[in-house]
């Protein structure tokens, strides 16, 4: 008895180990129907030129094509990897669902990314604009200090853990070997929302 015990335990630590636990909602940005069959995680960064690119020119015919249908529900999930990533998540925090679609946009859709301090600043002043000023976000003494970096800490502290942006997870499913595209994503997305409908 006492070795099934242990055994039960040892399977469940491993299941554990495995797993990836995401990042809590306050710092996530969702658009679409919740109740969507196909739910999609993108993990991005802020400072990642190819997760900027993909927003900037493929996301909009996405949303069009499958989130404003209520076939998909996507999650744009930051991933602390570098310092505007963590600033990005201080801001998030802070804003309203609607607060931080148009956060997410203005930022990627305006990234200098040659100069983080830029984006940086972009941030500052968009939480200016929401009347949730942050004027110590460039401080490091001060992000050090926030449950944000706390956070960001314990995710990236994960033994299983996102290494690559863009990444992206489709109804549980990572896909971590390939560049997700539009061509990819979208082809993806129509065999899973086939499938939903087959069964």
């Amino acid at each position: 008895m006492k070795n099934l015990i242990l055994w039960l335990v040892a399977c469940l630590s491993l299941g554990k180990a495995f797993a990836l636990t995401h990042l809590k909602d306050e710092y996530l940005i969702a658009y679409g129907n919740p109740q969507a069959p196909v739910h999609v995680i993108h993990y991005f960064s802020f400072l990642c030129p190819n997760c900027s690119s993909l927003f900037q020119r493929e996301f909009r015919e996405l949303k069009n094509k499958f989130i404003d249908t209520d076939q998909v529900y996507w999650t744009f999930h930051p991933v602390p990897m570098d310092m505007l990533t963590l600033q990005g998540m201080e801001c998030l925090q802070k804003l309203s669902p609607k607060e931080k679609q148009i956060f997410l946009e203005a930022i990627l859709e305006e990234t200098a990314l040659e100069d983080p301090s830029l984006c940086a600043c972009l941030m500052e002043k968009a939480m200016d604009v929401f009347k949730k000023p942050l004027p110590e976000l460039q401080k490091k003494s001060y992000l050090s200090s926030t449950a944000s970096f706390q956070d960001a800490f314990l995710f990236l502290s994960q033994k299983e853990t996102i290494t690559a942006v863009p990444t992206v997870e489709m109804n549980g499913k990572l896909y971590l070997k390939d560049i997700p595209d539009s061509q990819f994503i979208e082809q993806k997305l129509k065999e899973l929302i086939s499938h939903e409908k087959d069964v």
